[in-house]
Order: C-alpha cells, then structure tokens, then sequence
C-alpha cells in the first residue's frame, strides 16, 4: 500500500478511536456522532480549511436552534408538521447538491429529522440535542485537524482538485430521486412513533452515501447492501467480543482494530473496497450507539439495534432501486 494510503488510514484509525474512546471516558453525549463525524472528515484527502470549519459550525448551531423552534410551535399540528419535515429534508438535499458537500448536507438532514422527532418526544431532550450536535461538530473537528498535523497529507494536485469538484450529475434529477426516496421514510417513521435517533442519523448517512456514488440502479443498491451487511457482520462479532470481555477498553481496542482494518480495506483493490466507508459508519453506529452508555446490556440492545439499521437500509435501498426505475439519474436514451 502506498504511503500516502497508509497515512491516510493511520489519521482515521486514530482520530475516530480518539473521538470513540473520549467519548466513553467521559460520558460525552451522542459521542457516536462526533465518532461519525470525525470518519467523515478524515476520509477527504486534505483538511477542512479553518474558515470553512467555522462556518460549518455557525451553520450547525443556526440550523439546530431552527429547527428547534419551528418544530417546537408546528408540533400541534401533524400535518402540518410532516409537510415541514418533507420540506426540510428537501431543502437539505437542495443545499448538499448546490455545492455544499457531503458533511453540512448531513447536518442539514439531522436538523430536518432528529430535532423535530424529538420534539415530539420531549423539548427538553430536542434543547439538549441542539446543542450537543454542534458541540460533537466541534470535536470532531479539532481531532480531524489535529490529526491531519500529526500526519500531513500530501498536497493536492490541480488534476484532483478538478476532478473533485466538477460534478457529472443534473442536480435537479438528483434532489428528486434522494427526496423520493427519504421523504416516504421519514413518514413512515414519525407516523409510526418511532424513536430511535440513531435510525434517523443512519439513514441521513446513508441517503447522502447513495446521493455520492458514481454508478447507478442496481449497482449502487448492491454496493449499499454489501456495505451494511458487511457493517452489520463487523459489529455483530464485536458485542461477541465485548460479551467476553466485557470492560470498557474492549470497544476501545475493537474500534482501532476496526478502523485500521476498514481504512485498509478502503484502500485496496479487491471488490469489498467500495463498501469499506459505509461499512465504518454502520458500525460505529450500530456497535457505538449499543455501548453508549455501556452496559452488561449490550448484546440485546445489539440485536434490537442491528434489526433497526436494517430495516431502514432495506427500505432505503429497495425505494431507491424503485425510483432509479422510473426516474434514472441521467435520461435514458429514448430510441433504445
């Protein structure tokens, strides 16, 4: 592997089981999302610019309080509440394509669908959600730029810089197939009462994932379902482990060994390679919001929330192949 890629896994082994293991020391709240968001940020090539963080953050402290407050005064009125959380997921997709990138298009879904599920649960819970996705932001932002002086990365060349950003898609046709797609669910969900957070965060991820990838139809909803399936297996050994020994540096240790080997996987050339990124997400969501706070309990609550995570994937990925049938992402040839 060439140097470049073993730096590269070397930053995001050890700034994710940074974040990861701070988090259970210290009883850091939703400390599986700044796990998440630090896998996100170190798996760009360079580090975010200082200015670009800054607005990032601002961005996610502004989006949380308003998401908040107009979740809070529709709350009494259901459908008026879900026509907003359709919007709302909308314009996050709308502001991810426009340019915004894959990280602040996440947020913007996070504010669209966990502060106002949550809200209906309990605006005390909704406040301190506000202010924690930032604070989580905020700390996976300063692990990431730490790690990326503690292990530079090489500069750019202008043929990478082209290439990462000339978009080869038609925004608009994008915007409705990720809104066809997540919007049912997000119905779904609130309709139904649901309340696992985690589920909601997953399948922000996971529509972004999806929005991401260069190949289409079947492919992408085969590369999605590798990629889960092989997340699901990695965390289903992981609480096997944790129930052997079941103390906190095990899910320390897991998570270093876990990155290390998916950060490699991600950069060979074998088929699996494609699926190795999302594959880190699921499990640092499935496995770390299992242990969070950790418990002799962990083995049932792995089970309940593996079954969660893929029942959203399914329905995800199946309304995805559905929608790629009727609207591709590029116009089919009509003549053929």
């Amino acid at each position: 592997m060439p140097t470049e890629d073993q730096k590269s896994v070397a930053r995001l082994a050890l700034g994710v089981t940074g974040v990861f293991a701070l988090g259970l020391f210290l009883g850091w709240p939703l400390a599986v999302v700044g796990a998440v968001f630090t896998a996100l940020f170190l798996q760009a090539p360079t580090a975010l610019p200082l200015a670009a963080f800054a607005k990032l953050f601002v961005f996610s402290i502004g989006l949380m309080f308003i998401a908040f407050l107009v979740s809070s005064v529709f709350a009494p009125y259901p459908v008026v509440f879900l026509i907003l959380v359709a919007i709302g997921i909308i314009l996050s997709f709308t502001w991810s394509v426009s340019g915004a990138g894959v990280l602040p298009g996440v947020i913007a879904l996070m504010g669209a669908l966990m502060i106002p599920n949550l809200v209906l649960q309990s605006q005390d819970l909704a406040l301190v959600l506000v202010f924690w996705i930032p604070l989580n932001l905020l700390f996976a932002g300063f692990v990431s730029t730490l790690m990326f002086v503690l292990i530079p990365a090489e500069p750019q060349t202008a043929a990478e810089k082209k290439a990462d950003a000339a978009p080869d898609f038609d925004p608009f046709r994008r915007i409705v197939r990720m809104s066809l797609v997540t919007v049912p669910f997000a119905i779904a969900f609130f309709v139904s009462g649901a309340s696992a957070l985690l589920v909601l965060f997953f399948v922000a991820l996971l529509s972004q994932q999806l929005a991401a990838m260069p190949s289409m139809g079947r492919a992408v909803a085969k590369a999605m379902l590798t990629a889960n399936l092989l997340g699901a297996a990695v965390s289903i050994v992981c609480y096997e482990v944790n129930v052997i020994a079941p103390v906190i540096l095990t899910p320390i240790l897991l998570s270093l060994f876990v990155c290390f080997a998916l950060g490699a996987l991600g950069k060979s050339k074998i088929p699996l390679a494609a699926a190795a990124g999302s594959a880190l997400t699921t499990v640092l969501i499935v496995y770390g919001g299992s242990i969070a706070p950790f418990s002799d309990e962990a083995d049932v609550k792995s089970i309940t929330r593996v079954l969660q995570v893929a029942s959203a994937a399914f329905f995800v990925i199946i309304a995805y192949v559905i929608v790629d049938e009727f609207w591709p992402e590029r116009k089919r040839d009509l003549a053929h």
